[in-house]
């Protein structure tokens, strides 16, 4: 009996210290890794490389409402706004066709831009700079990631992809991406 009260008064104190709901998550929430869905897309051979100029190399859109995925998974006690932070924790860029002359060291950088119907502003949600030295596999934790939970609030998310290539190709390229984020 001695053990159950000695719980109960600390757990009673210590949502007294807690003055708020949001507070009292992030003392016991220290945030969700997410990794999105593998992204693949075909560059076409690089016929002519110029590593001072970045191309588009496409956009894309997802229609999606995050703050009511947020509320299926916990019963409906929260939601996006009480989500304060998501950013890209890591990427992980591969080419599954790569040889000796085709390869990943053939890009020199890539970003990744997002706005929303929340937020038209466009930002960079990653860039990526390749070492020379990759060649099938580059896995990046960015050093200062850009907080996109804004963008989040939408659902409406549009992104588009921009590139720069270090050397040519003789074939097609086939890149898979895989972005993990991580939302608190």
């Amino acid at each position: 009996m001695k053990n159950h009260l000695a719980k109960f008064f600390i757990l009673a104190i210590l949502l007294i210290s807690v003055s708020s709901c949001k507070k009292l998550v992030d003392t016991f929430f220290a945030g969700e890794t997410v990794a999105l869905s593998p992204f693949t897309m075909t560059v076409p051979a690089i016929l002519f490389a110029d590593s001072t100029q970045e191309i588009n190399a496409g956009s894309f859109t997802t229609y999606i409402n995050v703050d009511s995925t947020i509320r299926a998974n916990t019963n409906g006690l929260f939601g996006i706004k009480d989500v304060s932070t998501i950013t890209v924790k890591q990427i992980t860029i591969s080419v599954t066709n790569a040889d000796e002359a085709n390869n990943l060291s053939s890009f020199k950088s890539f970003r990744i831009t997002i706005s929303s119907n929340n937020n038209t502003t466009v930002s960079d949600m990653l860039d990526v700079n390749i070492p020379a030295y990759v060649t099938t596999t580059y896995t990046e934790s960015p050093s200062n990631p850009t907080n996109i939970v804004g963008y989040m609030q939408g659902n409406t998310i549009n992104n588009s992809i921009y590139g720069a290539a270090r050397s040519t190709t003789t074939k097609s390229l086939n890149v898979v991406a895989v972005i993990t984020l991580f939302a608190k």
